[in-house]
């Protein structure tokens, strides 16, 4: 099926409007891989003459080289003057006879494989378009990354660079009603469930879409032996972080723990330097969508009680259900093995878990919902350990409000009714919140996919039963 390009209208207007600008300017685009952020600039060009040049993943500088000139021998004629070189300032400059004949965009793709991740072609490049191509009227400069800890703190952030870019451009993930829109003729469920899945990641999505079934789908592509998500948690370990061990440790400790780990929770369970590393590689991973954190709404930025999560969908599904059967897929013995595992207790409550994820990242079209996106409010977790005879509490999602109201989501996923069961629960954290808050107000908020029964609707128990098709249809 051929691609199509939906959603990202803010970025796309961003970006037209960044490229329709007369003088030189720079822009900065990142996310992760597979996020979309080569159509989206495709879409913007619309068919303007552009210089298009991509890295080489984890290849050496002199190969890097290489390949730009290759690349731009391709694209022009005039390319081969100069000869071979090993130094960027060189590389870089033979675009300006280039651009002096013919106007056109340059567009650095992977640009942190082809600055090897340091920072010495960031400032060949920042001399040589200064110097020399930003003289040439009408050229812009586009870099493009799917390394987001790169991008920001050794490009946008650089000295080089710090203050000199005109656009930046974080792409995340799509959320309930795009996805919606790609996946066109999918019912609510199938676009809940392929979410829950796989995340709102357009290629992944795009990949699930055609096949006849997103179930179907997940069995082809995730418990066959050469199926797409198979391999593609090696994948993305390679190319986001290369070989390092750490990151793997990190993911897997949190993956075993799907309410989360406080730091040195988390040494002790990956087996990993509790130093200042462990604090890189964690902006890493969380720069890079797969990792959150969070400190309890009624703490301070600066609390060291930080709680970290395994927040991609599809790794949290790989761990969960891919990599325990990663010797029956290669195998291919057990044809039916997705059929099998989708009706175990274990699925449903990963169904569950997921689905307070889903809604966590869909925490401002909630308050929308909800009628006070107006009103001042932090969100997040809300978690406090056990003292004394006081129960442990934690709370996936907890709204803030200015004015002093503390709005509670209660998140539930299920086929049969939702029914009474779900109000002993919040009851008991509503008697922790009050003690803990005593002076505010606090409202009961469900959110489920599937369906409330008739009692739990008539008692009246919750402000508002929110159902997961309201979350579809909040849009952008």
């Amino acid at each position: 099926m051929a691609i199509r390009f939906v959603g990202r209208t803010a970025e796309l207007r961003a970006l037209k409007g960044f490229l329709a600008k007369p003088e030189p300017a720079v822009a900065v685009i990142y996310g992760r891989r597979r996020i979309g952020k080569s159509l989206l600039i495709q879409q913007a060009l619309a068919g303007r003459p552009a210089l298009v040049f991509e890295g080489l993943e984890n290849r050496p500088k002199r190969e890097q080289i290489a390949a730009f000139l290759f690349q731009l021998a391709r694209q022009t004629p005039l390319a081969g003057i100069g000869g071979d070189t090993r130094n960027w300032r060189d590389a870089l400059i033979r675009l300006q006879p280039v651009l002096e004949q013919r106007p056109a965009w340059i567009i650095l793709d992977e640009f942190q494989w082809m600055a090897n991740y340091r920072r010495e072609m960031v400032s060949d490049l920042k001399l040589v378009w200064e110097q020399y191509l930003s003289k040439v009227p009408g050229v812009k400069l586009i870099l493009c990354g799917s390394i987001a800890s790169f991008m920001t703190t050794k490009v946008i952030r650089s000295s080089a660079l710090y203050g000199r870019t005109d656009l930046e451009l974080h792409l995340k993930e799509f959320n309930l009603g795009e996805a919606q829109t790609l996946l066109s003729g999918r019912g609510l469920d199938e676009v809940v469930e392929a979410c829950l899945i796989v995340g709102g990641v357009p290629k992944y999505l795009e990949l699930v879409r055609d096949h006849p079934s997103i179930r179907t789908a997940v069995d082809a592509l995730a418990f066959r032996e050469n199926g797409y998500f198979v391999e593609e948690y090696d994948r993305i370990f390679i190319s986001h972080f290369g070989r390092n061990p750490d990151f793997r440790k990190i993911v897997a400790a949190l993956a075993a723990c799907p309410q989360g780990l406080f730091r040195q929770q988390l040494v002790q369970q990956a087996g990993i330097g509790s130093g200042g590393l462990l604090s890189e590689h964690l902006a890493d991973l969380q720069a890079a969508g797969f990792v959150s954190s969070a400190v309890p709404i009624d703490k301070g930025e600066n609390s060291r009680r930080i709680k970290y999560w395994l927040s991609d969908a599809y790794l949290r599904f790989y761990f969960a259900f891919i990599r325990p059967n990663l010797r029956k897929i290669r195998s291919g013995v057990q044809s039916d093995l997705f059929a099998r595992l989708a009706q175990t207790g274990r699925f449903h409550a990963w169904r569950g878990k997921a689905f307070e994820h889903l809604c966590i990242a869909h925490a401002r079209p909630l308050a929308e919902i909800l009628g006070f996106s107006g009103i001042d409010f932090t969100c997040g977790p809300y978690f406090r350990a056990p003292a004394g005879e006081e129960a442990g509490l934690q709370i996936d999602l907890l709204f803030q409000r200015a004015d002093n109201v503390l709005t509670l989501c209660e998140m539930k996923c299920g086929l049969p009714p939702i029914g009474l069961g779900v109000v002993k629960d919040v009851e008991r954290k509503v008697a922790i919140l009050q003690r803990a808050f005593p002076s505010k107000t606090i409202q009961r908020v469900l959110v489920v996919h599937g369906e409330p029964s008739r009692d739990l609707e008539q008692a009246g128990y919750f402000y508002r039963i929110i159902r997961s098709s309201e979350l579809l249809a909040s849009g952008d």
